[in-house]
């Protein structure tokens, strides 16, 4: 026993994956282009963007380097290229390999047989689309992928909102990067102060990603000045939805057209969000258990907004405002994919509440 137990600690550790691009949400009051031109240069500072085309994967192998993973092809006629640990996670899931058992669970040894052997089989080609920052691969694709990338993104929306009239008169709220990108641009000309001295206003959201972790999406947004809080437009409302796959020209014509959508959208929700102050949730309690897309911390959040520190201590009934608000400063320490899901949740919990959806 303890000769194994010897052979099994002297394994090497597990290879790990390149960091991927860091998440930030940050509140801001900016002019769209001054704002745009933030948004680029943050990516920018990812590195240089290039897309590689690849004919076959089993013309390629994963190997080691300095206790990283990185892809390398067996003709030498690209440099070993770092693998970051959304491209892993691709590259697993098109193998069939449990991405998280490999990488956290075998040796390198076994991990290096285990992803090379996966890569050698099957009888046709696997072609695919290596999406790179500098050297580092940062998400595999489909060779299908329309890539709309940080500046093609706002440059599409500037021309979208100056075919509205919207350009001059919009404001940018926040500005999100990393994995999944978003753009919340609010229209102050739009603003209603549901309760004195607290202005909301309409607006809208854009997100999308440059690491194939999301669509193209452009949904309606009611925002709340005092504590900068969204709720937005729930998917099963019909929000505007763009997969990167065909023509990037399909992207740029239908985020075109989504920006006028999305603020019907939330035009008829900040009718809503005008009733929900009268409005009232009884029940208070299992209505947050109810709540199962709420992680346990998220819903103990929620709680102590609505001035509970113990559960004995939460109301009986809420108003429907005060109940979005708790939902939506709950996602004020998510990073910027959650954030956007739980201020989704926030709105479709406006909108059943106020008397159904549309």
């Amino acid at each position: 026993m303890n000769e194994r137990v010897s052979i099994g600690a002297s394994l090497p550790p597990p290879l790990r994956p390149a960091p991927d691009m860091g998440a930030t949400w940050q509140d801001v009051d900016l002019d769209f282009d001054t704002a745009a031109e933030r948004f680029v240069q943050r990516h920018q500072s990812d590195g240089a963007v290039r897309d590689l085309p690849v004919m076959d994967l089993r013309a390629w192998g994963v190997a080691p380097s300095e206790g990283r993973f990185v892809l390398r092809p067996l003709g030498g006629h690209e440099p070993p290229l770092p693998l970051r640990a959304t491209a892993f996670s691709a590259l697993c899931t098109r193998l069939g390999a449990p991405a998280e058992f490999v990488r956290d669970r075998l040796p390198a040894p076994l991990q290096l047989a285990t992803l090379n052997f996966l890569m050698g089989q099957g009888e046709r080609p696997g072609t695919a689309m290596l999406r790179l920052r500098g050297e580092e691969v940062t998400a595999i694709v489909s060779e299908r992928y329309a890539p709309l990338d940080a500046g093609e993104l706002v440059g599409t929306l500037r021309s979208a909102l100056a075919r509205h009239g919207l350009l001059e008169s919009v404001r940018v709220r926040a500005v999100a990067t990393g994995l999944t990108d978003v753009i919340r641009l609010v229209l102050p000309t739009e603003a209603a102060p549901i309760k004195v001295g607290d202005p909301s206003m309409v607006g809208l959201d854009v997100s999308s990603s440059s690491f194939g972790r999301s669509a193209v999406h452009v949904r309606g947004v009611v925002w709340r000045l005092v504590c900068m809080n969204g709720a937005r437009t729930p998917s099963s409302l019909g929000d505007v939805s763009l997969r990167h796959i065909g023509e990037t020209q399909r992207l740029r014509d239908g985020l075109a057209d989504g920006v006028a959508t999305a603020l019907v959208h939330a035009r008829g929700m900040m009718e809503r969000w005008k009733s929900a102050v009268a409005t009232y949730i009884t029940g208070l309690a299992d209505f947050i258990d109810g709540l199962r897309e709420l992680s346990t911390g998220e819903q103990q959040s929620v709680r102590v907004e609505l001035g509970a520190k113990r559960p004995a201590e939460l109301p009986e009934s809420a108003s429907v405002y005060d109940v979005v608000n708790a939902l939506t400063h709950a996602a004020h320490d998510a990073e910027p994919a959650r954030r956007i899901e739980l201020e989704s949740l926030a709105g479709g919990v406006l909108l059943d509440r106020t008397g159904g959806r549309p």
